[in-house]
């Protein structure tokens, strides 16, 4: 019980902005003497794994707070501008890494699919109480 009141109110929007930093300087900042290991699809496995848990991060910090029920659908709007602009950035700031539009496209899927289980799981909150 304790962890849970960890994990709520102004720890989750820390927690939210600690990601959000994770995923903009690990974007950012040049691996180029890091060995890796090429496995097919990985990279946009990891894009839609990151993005689907900053929108659920975002979603969670602030849904109790502010009760709009729009501000969902701004939530994942901002992760996916947010996705779009680090992938422009990468493309102009950065010497080994480019701007890939299906990096955008796995962004977006992780930031929808996270939509769509919040819904579900309001649904599923909102049916146990009738």
């Amino acid at each position: 019980m304790k962890s849970i009141k960890l994990l709520s109110g102004p720890n989750l929007v820390l927690l939210a902005l600690t990601w959000t930093l994770v995923i903009l300087i690990a974007s950012l900042v040049s691996l180029g003497n890091m060995p890796s290991v090429e496995v097919p699809g990985k990279d946009k496995t990891i894009h839609f794994i990151f993005y689907f848990v900053l929108t659920l991060l975002w979603n969670f910090a602030l849904q109790k707070k502010y009760k709009i029920w729009s501000l969902k659908f701004i939530i994942v709007v901002a992760v996916i501008i947010f996705g779009i602009i680090i992938e422009v950035l990468q493309g102009v700031l950065t010497k080994n890494r480019q701007a890939d539009v299906y990096d955008v496209i796995a962004n977006s899927a992780g930031a929808l699919l996270a939509l769509i289980i919040i819904f579900w799981l309001n649904f599923k909150t909102f049916n146990k109480k009738f």
